[in-house]
């Protein structure tokens, strides 16, 4: 009995032989586990590697649609008639990105002078035709254009210095035109149409009652540095022609013209007052952004009393003429639109004090390619801030006249978009800084010291308009 049970004993498995069993078990699960989990990291990564591929191809076509907008809108300001990229254009191509190209149609907006641009961007890998991201971008755009002369000052004159450039024109300076440093007055291949009439006489800061009539002797343009003037010049009794050029197609100095006595333009300043229906104070939140939402909208014949300041993001649409009693101030990103309601009838905002426009403020015309007329009416005599029409001075000469022509009333700074807009210190001085685009500007003195390029009016060389974008719409993607 006691052989067999140690034998039945012997052919048991010893204790350790289950614990290795064990132990291969556990780890065949535990590969099992940490296989899957890797599987599932290598699965996620690949999705979030593929997620994130995807949003740089999308964002990528979002950028070549926005580029293809923006040339299609440069050639557009070149010629009128470009009808858009019916042909492929290529934005960036190269390994790390793959190749975006572009292409856009133009079509007219029925009953304006608007047009729709719509863009499409495409995104393909390196060397590879297969479309990866596409995006669709529409935009509406207007025309907007200056007549007659872009840039008119009085016998103050256009005083142009450091690196201020004219890009388009015609000019006209009643007084004397003072050029130093680089400034520059049209290019080689734009040449502008430039007359002087020299009407700055006498001189000093005590000129008297005869002030201003044409002078007899002396140069009327005077020059220091580097400035250039490409084009065709009149300026009467300019015999040097130093610094003039005649560029593809001007003429240069024209000896012997006599450039005429031109009036400033002028305005029926009483009768606007006098069509005043609406009456609000300056700071109120009705017609100011004191308060979000920052929309706001000044209807026809508005009167606002003291100061008002539009600053900040304030989107403003103008539906008409507006009265200003104090000065006005416009600056931070505010965007003032033209209502298409005035039809093609600028809204004129007349300023008794002064006008400032600076940062980054942008101001559209509406579908007509209607801008806004400023006015300020700020003066050295006092009599000119009056709403009486028995002591409101219609006109103003002699030492009136000159002081007042040294008092700087509208002030223009910053990166501004402001095509179709004009601009007119009524009696005093126009300084221009910055750079960007302006419909006119007109002043007793103009003054651009310091300022970057100013394209006027109708830009470029389509000499219709120039185009700007007033709504901006993302198309849904079709890949």
């Amino acid at each position: 009995m006691i052989k067999i049970t140690t034998a039945l004993f012997k052919k048991l498995p010893k204790r350790s032989d289950h614990q290795r069993g064990y132990i291969l078990v556990a780890v065949l699960w535990v590969s099992i586990v940490l296989t899957i989990i890797a599987f599932a990291l290598l699965s996620g990564g690949s999705d979030q590697y593929t997620l994130a591929s995807v949003n740089l191809y999308s964002t990528n076509a979002l950028y070549t649609a926005e580029a293809g907008i923006e040339q299609t809108i440069s050639q557009l300001n070149l010629n009128g008639s470009f009808t858009g990229y019916s042909t492929a254009q290529t934005f960036f191509s190269s390994s790390a990105q793959g190749t975006g190209t572009y292409t856009s149609t133009i079509t007219n907006v029925t009953g304006s002078n608007a047009k729709t641009i719509t863009a499409t961007g495409i995104v393909t890998r390196y060397k590879v035709t297969s479309p990866v991201a596409s995006r669709t971008i529409k935009v509406t755009v207007v025309g907007t254009g200056a007549t007659s002369d872009s840039v008119f000052s009085g016998p103050g004159g256009l005083i142009l210095s450091g690196s201020a450039n004219i890009t388009n024109g015609p000019v006209y300076i009643n007084g004397l035109l003072n050029m130093s440093g680089a400034a520059q007055i049209g290019t080689n291949s734009q040449p502008l149409s430039v007359n002087i009439a020299n009407d700055a006489c006498p001189t000093g800061s005590n000129p008297g009652s005869t002030y201003p009539t044409v002078c007899t002797s002396g140069q009327p343009i005077t020059a220091s540095g580097s400035p250039t003037i490409y084009g065709s010049v009149c300026a009467t009794g300019q015999t040097s022609s130093t610094y003039i050029k005649t560029g593809n197609g001007g003429q240069g100095l024209e000896t012997g013209c006599t450039a005429p006595v031109v009036s400033t333009p002028t305005y029926n300043r009483l009768a606007q007052i006098s069509a005043v229906t609406t009456t609000a104070s300056g700071s109120s939140n009705t017609y100011t952004c004191q308060q979000w939402p920052f929309n706001r909208t000044w209807p026809a014949n508005l009167e606002l009393t003291g100061d008002v300041t539009i600053g900040s993001s304030c989107n403003l649409d103008v539906m008409g003429n507006v009265y200003i009693t104090g000065s006005l101030n416009i600056g931070g990103a505010a965007t003032i639109t033209v209502d298409n309601s005035a039809g093609t009838t600028a809204p004129v905002i007349i300023v008794d004090g002064t006008i400032t426009v600076g940062g980054s403020a942008a101001m559209v015309a509406n579908s007509s390619g209607v801008g806004i007329d400023f006015i300020s009416f700020d003066s050295t005599a006092s009599c000119t801030t009056s709403t009486s029409a028995t002591t409101y001075c219609a006109t103003l000469s002699g030492n009136n006249l000159y002081n007042s022509s040294q008092l700087q009333t509208v002030n223009i700074g910053g990166a501004v978009s402001l095509p179709g807009m004009i601009f007119q210190a009524y009696w005093g001085e126009l300084l221009l800084g910055g750079s960007g685009h302006i419909g006119a500007v007109a002043a007793q003195t103009i003054n651009m010291s310091g300022a970057g390029t100013i394209v006027f009016g109708t830009t470029l060389s389509s000499g219709t308009s120039t185009w700007t974008i007033s709504s901006y719409q993302q198309v849904p993607a079709g890949l």
